[in-house]
């Protein structure tokens, strides 16, 4: 009996020194600062860069029973444009000009607004992504089609519409030694290979309509989606996410970065027969973030491209059919690191506080 109750108090006592290192390392897991062997940080610099970009959305709609599918992309250009960073500030101004636009002959045209965010802190990776694309192309008509149609390389829809949400908060479990900003805001640099585990969640709505069928009429197989003609999906999802990222250095200067999380979660899936009826299941679905970026440091100047991914699969109410829906960014930079003189604060609730200290002064001023 002694016994027993002599192995119970040593484990109540490991447990609580196990639950206060928990808790020491939870501590020091907020409170990293960079390695300066592995990383160097250049946040107190001002980084110029000049970039070329392109966001871009695409859906598919598979049928692994009929062995084909549909991919519909839009017509976007290149955007290129200026950006900065400075401390916690990043902003970046881009606009298409006519030389980056896409034939519009062959692709049909796009109207879109994209705003993408990616907000890269010490211990955590933040990614938002909200799109609306009106005016689509099949991608892969030439194989699917018969014919495409007169005159036209692809069958184009300018009446589809496709609209998302979404974000997602990804914990870097190494924030010393890796460093997330270097591939992607350059106000970092990543002087040895090392590499980090994240963890995280992820929500999503995703949603596409259209004026008629997305099943083209001379589809080549006739068998796809068992037949079923729908003008509209759409799901939510919430999911929780692990993954891996690395980044290999060259002496020093040149670098490649991978990096992915894989995601698994539930949710509602919507789809919309063009006979009215409605068709909606809750199921499991997998999503994958992947973060890229390759590039070469001079003392001051940095060249590289980089590419932020996200895609999700989940299946639909119809038997071993399945949609893909996939957005990211494809960047290249050039960007120069700048020192400043002197140090500039950026502190807005300070601003705002001064403001309002300075108004009651002179209402104190105007009372007197």
């Amino acid at each position: 009996m002694q016994l027993n109750k002599f192995l119970l108090l040593v484990l109540l006592f490991g447990f609580e020194i196990s639950n206060c290192q928990g808790q020491d390392n939870f501590s020091k897991w907020l409170s990293s600062k960079p390695d300066s062997a592995y990383v160097q940080n250049n946040q107190q610099d001002l980084i110029l860069r000049v970039y070329a970009s392109q966001k871009y959305s695409a859906q598919t709609i598979l049928d692994r029973g009929a062995k084909t599918n549909l991919v519909y992309r839009p017509s976007n250009g290149y955007v290129v444009g200026l950006g900065f960073n400075y401390k916690f500030l990043g902003i970046n101004i881009g606009t298409v000009f006519p030389f980056a636009q896409p034939d519009i002959n062959r692709y049909g045209k796009t109207k879109f607004l994209d705003l993408q965010s990616h907000l890269y802190l010490r211990i955590f990776t933040v990614d938002f992504y909200t799109g609306y694309y009106k005016g689509q192309y099949l991608a892969n008509s030439a194989s699917i089609l018969n014919p495409v149609s007169e005159g036209n390389d692809f069958y184009t829809r300018g009446d589809i519409s496709t609209y998302s949400g979404g974000f997602g908060v990804y914990a870097n479990l190494n924030p010393t030694k890796f460093s997330v900003r270097a591939p992607f805001l350059q106000n970092e640099w990543q002087k040895r290979s090392a590499g980090q585990p994240t963890l995280g969640f992820e929500m999503y709505w995703v949603s596409s309509t259209a004026d008629s069928s997305f099943i083209p009429s001379h589809l080549a197989n006739k068998t796809f989606f068992d037949g079923i003609d729908f003008n509209k999906w759409r799901f939510y999802s919430v999911n929780l996410t692990g993954g891996y990222a690395y980044t290999f250095v060259i002496k020093k200067r040149f670098f490649v970065t991978a990096g992915i999380n894989g995601g698994l979660g539930l949710g509602e899936y919507h789809l919309s027969p063009v006979d009215g009826a409605n068709m909606t299941r809750i199921y499991p679905n997998f999503s994958i973030n992947q973060k890229l970026g390759m590039g070469y440091h001079f003392d001051k100047i940095f060249v590289g491209i980089s590419l932020a991914n996200f895609q999700y699969f989940t299946p639909t109410p119809v038997k071993q059919t399945y949609i893909r829906w996939q957005t990211g960014n494809l960047r290249f930079n050039i960007s120069y690191q700048l020192s400043l003189k002197r140090d500039i604060e950026i502190r807005p609730w300070k601003w705002f506080g001064n403001r309002s200290e300075m108004k009651d002064l002179e209402e104190n001023k105007e009372k007197r």
